[in-house]
């Protein structure tokens, strides 16, 4: 028999060890420095007798969509013991999750996930998209020459909390799917050892400088020959050209590589031989819409228009309804209507065209979205455009 509730603090190092455990690890934290940063209310523990055989977490964090920011779900830590798998225990844990969202009224949840299989089913689509890059050392150029007038120099990480956090919002203003990291995470970061590791694989931090204001700044460890780029945030053009051109030029290093790059970055067309960067792209993070009608209004709209989309949900029935919704750039409006629907799209693919990682038009030629109304998918399309592409630098 399987009991299902939160945890308690008695509890707390034991779900923590039995998560590290789930994914093939040993717990390597102290708890105790740990538990500040765990609201015990909403984590959730499956036990069969008194084994934690199962558990997940959430917390409020601050997330952008297309014009707006918004306090979202964020679900992490979920953890099924390997002796427990293919036994109801993820679903349970799941629907348990989202009926509690909806009681506390937060109309989105977000997740990364390990495997892009597992999450479909629960109502999660693909919030955002990022590419990996690879480019050979000679392949580097410019199409134009780099005159970035500023400099470059090294950050020491315990500064980074006081000299990086502004340049990444300003970076990433504008864009979907971004979570700002809260100083706590800068301070742990900051103080990583990997900052005192000798040799090959240390992480370093640089970052551009122009007119006596930081306006990038980017992150990167040195394997072999090889330099890999953490993490590069640029508030301007000059900071991007600038900052690339230091990691390509690094002495004894013969390749780059990026871990993670949005699909929209400049930096492809700035290369003079693009077709050598190579480039794959991966899900990002998955996001859930709880409650249609309060996530459609939170978010602005590129085009003013009025759409009543169907929306079919499995697992919130409250969602399994018509919305009229009324959208432009200076906010929205959204109620239940009985009105025929213009579009009909199931909860999962609505997250997607929700945070702009995909058009309307492209899942539809997926026979995932059914048009109701002549040219609603062209409607939909100019009303749910970004001008950015949704990107997650970093999880929660």
């Amino acid at each position: 028999m399987l009991e299902m509730r939160t945890v308690t603090a008695e509890e707390f190092a034991k779900w923590l060890s039995a998560e590290s455990r789930a994914h093939g690890n040993r717990l390597a934290d102290d708890p105790e420095a740990l538990r500040p940063h765990f609201d015990l209310d909403r984590t959730v523990v499956i036990l069969e007798k008194s084994n934690i055989v199962g558990g997940s977490h959430s917390r409020r964090v601050e997330m952008s969509l297309p014009g707006a920011t918004t306090i979202v779900s964020g679900v992490c830590n979920v953890s099924v013991q390997p002796t427990h798998t293919r036994r109801g225990v993820m679903t349970q844990m799941m629907q348990h999750q989202l009926n509690d969202f909806h009681q506390r009224d937060e109309a989105l949840a977000a997740l990364f996930s390990t495997e892009s299989i597992i999450y479909g089913r629960f109502g999660y689509g693909i919030g955002s998209l990022y590419e990996r890059w690879t480019i050979e050392r000679p392949y580097t150029a410019y199409t134009h020459p780099n005159k970035s007038p500023g400099k470059v120099f090294f950050v020491d990480p315990e500064d980074t909390p006081k000299e990086l956090p502004e340049v990444f919002r300003r970076s990433t203003k504008n864009r979907p799917g971004v979570f700002q990291r809260e100083l706590h995470h800068w301070e742990r970061d900051s103080q990583a050892q990997e900052h005192s590791q000798g040799g090959p694989g240390g992480l370093f931090y640089v970052a551009y400088e122009e007119n006596g204001r930081v306006d990038g700044y980017a992150t990167y460890r040195s394997t072999g020959t090889t330099l890999v780029v953490n993490e590069l945030m640029a508030a301007t053009q000059e900071a991007t050209a600038a900052l690339w051109r230091f990691c390509f030029d690094v002495d004894r290093m013969s390749t780059t590589e990026a871990l993670k790059r949005p699909v929209d970055d400049p930096l492809p067309w700035m290369l003079a031989d693009p077709r050598r960067l190579r480039r794959s792209t991966r899900d990002g993070v998955w996001v859930r819409v709880v409650d249609a009608r309060a996530a459609l209004a939170l978010r602005r709209y590129l085009r003013e228009d009025r759409l009543v989309l169907e929306v079919k949900d499995d697992n919130c029935p409250w969602n399994q309804d018509r919305f009229d919704l009324e959208g432009s750039p200076d906010g929205a409006s959204c109620r239940v209507s009985n009105k025929s629907p213009d579009l009909v799209l199931n909860v999962t693919h609505l997250a997607s065209v929700f945070m702009g990682a995909v058009s309307f038009s492209t899942l539809a030629g997926a026979n995932l979205i059914e048009e109701c109304t002549p040219n609603a998918l062209l409607r939909a399309d100019c009303m749910f455009a970004s001008q950015f592409q949704p990107w997650s630098p970093h999880s929660f």
